[in-house]
């Protein structure tokens, strides 16, 4: 059965690791197993994490430190979990040496983007104040806007449309495209929604959550579908 790793969370209060069950439920649907990461400072855990699985989920969450992409941290900056920045940007690097496939969600997505150089906007409605949507606040489920898809893109391939509807919940999202990434989606104010390689490396990223749309949407639930799919070749 092919295993899929996911980066988890950091309850703050309870002091434990935790995932949305939607990840969980989106790869046992695909015919996946999903697993869940432990949140450690050890390198040589990282490091046979992604030894073990076939594929990985960078999952949503807390902001990035705005030192991995060279600014200093400002006041509208969300809250930061040193621990897991320092563990998800080392998975990330040492999985692409392995070739192997991973979806990156919300965060994950401003991950894959800062790990390959690019930057962030730490606040997209003190940074962009032209901004047309609002895109931090929305239920799970709601269709808050739609993202437009580009053509000839694996995301828009896989959707099978060049517009959807998704959810949005993220203050910050990617500024400036790292070299090697292409924007295959953007939001209808210009956002970026969407990142992928240029080289066609199996790495996907939305800034939207597919996982909360996917056991209604078809469309949502290829994503993961793929996923599974290019990661049977690591099984």
């Amino acid at each position: 059965m092919v295993t899929i790793g996911i980066t988890p969370n950091w309850n703050t209060t309870n002091k434990r690791i935790d995932i949305p069950n939607d990840y969980v439920t989106a790869v046992l649907r695909a015919g996946g197993l999903p697993l869940l990461f432990p949140l450690t400072d050890s390198e040589e855990a990282w490091k046979a994490m992604a030894d073990k699985v076939d594929g990985v989920i960078f999952s949503g969450g807390e902001d990035i430190s705005p030192a991995y992409f060279g600014e200093e941290t400002k006041p509208y900056c969300g809250s930061i979990i040193p621990e897991r920045d320092a563990q998800e940007l080392y998975l990330y690097r040492y999985l692409k040496t392995l070739g192997k496939p991973f979806l990156a969600i919300c965060r994950g997505v401003q991950l894959m983007n800062v790990a390959e150089g690019g930057t962030l906007y730490q606040d997209i409605y003190v940074q962009v104040p032209a901004l047309l949507i609002r895109h931090e606040r929305s239920d799970a489920q709601d269709d808050a806007h739609k993202v437009l898809l580009k053509e000839g893109s694996l995301l828009r391939s896989l959707i099978g449309a060049d517009r959807v509807p998704v959810n949005s919940r993220h203050h910050q999202t990617v500024k400036d495209v790292a070299a090697g990434l292409t924007v295959s989606a953007t939001s209808e104010d210009g956002l970026i929604e969407g990142l992928e390689f240029a080289n066609g490396y199996p790495g996907i990223g939305t800034q939207w959550h597919p996982e909360n749309l996917s056991r209604k949407r078809a469309d949502m639930q290829s994503l993961f579908d793929w996923l599974i799919a290019k990661s049977a070749g690591h099984a």
